[in-house]
């Protein structure tokens, strides 16, 4: 009895957690996007650059970074590290086949919440504020993206998922941050959000 109260009440919990964290996220989407109505570096939301070569970049680009992500599953998730990822929330909710609104609102403004944060504000500010160079800019955008992911080590406590992490985002970062400034700000969100899904899958099915 005390063993299945101690379930419920973990359960409820998780949720609570949960509920916050994607109420912290909506709000934060919402504040992100009203700049935009006032010409806030209003240049990303367009497509610059429509060229054959940043065509192939994004293929290329999309299928290093699958690769890459299915090299990492392979060598890094073993074990413990495979056992762990079971209780990523994205994850979850794919194995528990109830979490619909996870999967179709709140991860999907989760990108959002990344890519205007890290590719928009950040590189919008080096850019047109600070008057970096590109290179340094897209470079400098990577390394805080990545150094944002030191918050999976203390969800799950496992060197191995806290480095695959921080090296799969920093070159996702250099990938899209070239994106940005080419095919703009929905292209970086949409291959964001598809590529991570695909990999999440993919460990999903691993899984079960």
């Amino acid at each position: 009895m005390e063993s299945f109260q101690y379930i419920i009440i973990t359960y409820g919990i998780r949720k609570l957690e949960l509920s916050r964290k994607y109420l912290t996220i909506t709000f934060a989407v919402i504040i992100l996007i009203v700049p935009l109505f006032f010409g806030i570096y209003t240049e990303f939301l367009i497509v610059n650059d429509f060229s054959l070569f940043n065509l192939v970049y994004l293929l290329i680009g999309f299928v290093f970074l699958l690769g890459l992500g299915k090299a990492m599953e392979h060598f890094m998730y073993k074990g413990a590290s495979k056992e762990t990822m079971k209780h990523h929330d994205v994850i979850n909710a794919l194995l528990n086949k109830d979490g619909k609104t996870i999967l179709f609102v709140f991860f999907p403004l989760t990108m959002i919440m990344e890519e205007f944060i890290f590719r928009y504000y950040l590189m919008g500010l080096l850019l047109f504020q600070l008057k970096l160079g590109l290179i340094l800019v897209i470079l400098i955008s990577s390394v805080v993206f990545s150094l944002y992911h030191l918050h999976i080590w203390f969800k799950f406590k496992n060197l191995k998922i806290l480095i695959s992490y921080l090296i799969s985002s920093f070159l996702l970062a250099i990938y899209n941050g070239y994106l940005l400034i080419t095919l703009g700000i929905f292209v970086c969100i949409i291959v964001h959000t598809i590529l991570v899904f695909i990999l999440y899958y993919n460990f999903y099915k691993k899984l079960s």
